[in-house]
């Protein structure tokens, strides 16, 4: 049974609604998906910048995810810790709530539209042979749009458009799912539009588009080569890729984002004090968890960055290997040049000349 919602300044009392220890257990999942998102997103971002033949057009697309989802993590998941593991609702309460629920409504409004952009952008280079380099020049503003109107939606709520409030007992901070005022209610009715419902429809829309297009190609290599040719066989495992391809990127994405939206879509027509806290709690931390997963989905399926990211791995192992035995010899040098200066004969002199020479 849910106790009363007491008001203070407009805003739930946690307290009344959600014991400390399941805002401790909160603050550990926050805690974990900061360690877990910066471990995965961080070795991306240095392979992508150390390799430049990495920086296609798809995967500048994908490197723009990348780093959303880092400083998801950096920026936004650290207060999620510390007002859960305070027990101090007024941490969320104050203006530091509104910033977690802006740059965390900014930075997923902006994935999202990634992922839908990311799926038309293959769809025109595979379906319609648009030239690369026509795509590359466009893409670049594209990728800039998609920040801009990310932004313009995330800051809405700052500005009287609906609000930013407290949400799950007071452990997470998002959009005022919960007001029934007119525009509020225009605004969430927008943003589910522009930012789940659009993106789905042109993921699923593009993909299914591109797997037409690569089994129509494998049926004509098939009837023009014969079943063991090799473009055969290049036609059949690129339809293979694909279709993976666009079942694991639809899917991860409707699976991540589709509890949160709906349950608020939820707490939006009914009555909130029926949504009991933790189903409230779930779905929202459910989701942040894109921000650890879309690394393993977007780049370590393709064979190109593993292997560049083995060689970056290889490649700063050794400097560090390099530097360490460098500190060691230079240690065992110096060790041998002291035990030297016992005897400062003529001929100890130039030895310990000729060491320290060698230990630069």
């Amino acid at each position: 049974m849910i106790k009363p919602h007491n008001k203070t300044e407009g805003l739930l009392e946690p307290t009344d609604v959600i014991s400390n220890q399941i805002r401790y257990v909160v603050a550990g999942v926050y805690a974990l998906l900061t360690v877990t998102a910066i471990s995965l997103n961080t070795p991306v971002l240095i392979t992508f910048i150390r390799d430049k033949s990495l920086r296609t057009n798809s995967n500048r697309l994908i490197f723009s995810i990348a780093v959303g989802d880092w400083l998801h993590a950096v920026l936004a998941f650290p207060f999620g810790i510390v007002s859960n593991a305070s027990g101090n609702w007024r941490v969320m309460a104050s203006g530091i709530c509104k910033w977690y629920a802006f740059i965390t409504t900014f930075l997923s409004f902006g994935i999202m539209l990634h992922h839908a952009t990311f799926a038309i952008e293959r769809a025109m280079v595979i379906n319609y042979a648009v030239e690369p380099s026509s795509v590359t020049k466009n893409l670049d503003y594209a990728i800039f749009g998609l920040w801009c109107f990310a932004f313009l939606w995330s800051i809405f709520p700052l500005f009287g458009w609906s609000s930013y409030a407290p949400e799950g007992g007071g452990t997470l901070c998002a959009i005022h799912w919960q007001s029934s005022e007119l525009p509020a209610i225009v605004y969430i009715l927008c943003i589910y539009v522009f930012f789940f419902l659009g993106p789905i429809i042109a993921m699923v829309t593009s993909f299914f588009l591109i797997y037409q297009i690569v089994k129509k190609m494998s049926k004509n290599a098939h009837d023009m080569w014969g079943e063991a040719a090799a473009p055969t066989l290049e036609a059949v495992v690129a339809e293979g890729k694909t279709a993976r391809m666009a079942f694991i990127m639809s899917f991860c994405f409707i699976f991540a984002w589709t509890p949160y939206a709906v349950v608020s879509l939820y707490a939006m027509i009914a009555k909130p004090e029926i949504i009991p806290p933790l189903v409230a709690i779930l779905p929202a931390l459910f989701a942040k968890s894109a921000s650890c997963y879309n690394p393993i989905i977007y780049f370590f399926l393709f064979k190109k960055f593993r292997d560049s990211l083995r060689q970056t791995v290889r490649e700063l192992c050794a400097r560090f290997m390099g530097q360490e035995t460098t500190g060691a010899a230079n240690a065992n040098v110096e060790l041998i040049v002291t035990s030297l200066s016992t005897d400062d004969t003529n001929e100890n002199k130039k030895t310990k000349s000729r060491l320290r020479e060698s230990s630069c």
